[in-house]
């Protein structure tokens, strides 16, 4: 479990969801993008909660290892959100012609280069 320092709070969740908080943080602070993500935590009084983060340029997080035997909040949504939306952050997106009218899948793009100096 990791002590998350967030807006004056102090929240407990697991290792896994922590860290991939402050990762995700730093990906999004350098694309200059924001997100928000919910987690399950424990909070100062160690009540269940659930904590709405936003994450973007400016956000201040910090995450401390916690030496405690309280078992973790399920967040394996919101790990397997981030998760996602990192891939698809560092992923480049492609684009294809759409196919022509006759219903076919191939797309002949035919590119003439002559005269093109390399």
């Amino acid at each position: 479990m990791k002590h998350i320092m967030y807006a004056e709070k102090t929240l407990m969740i697991g290792d896994d969801a922590a860290d991939l908080a402050i990762e995700y943080a730093a990906v999004l602070a350098n694309l200059s993008k924001a997100d928000t993500i919910t987690l399950n935590a424990f909070d100062g009084d160690g009540d269940t909660v659930e904590a709405k983060l936003l994450l973007n340029s400016g956000t201040n997080i910090v995450a401390a290892t916690s030496h405690n035997s309280l078992e973790e909040p399920d967040n394996s949504e919101a790990i397997a959100y981030i998760r996602e939306q990192m891939v698809a952050l560092s992923s480049p997106r492609y684009a294809m012609p759409h196919a022509g009218g006759d219903g076919s899948d191939a797309v002949d793009i035919d590119m003439d280069l002559d005269g093109i100096d390399r």
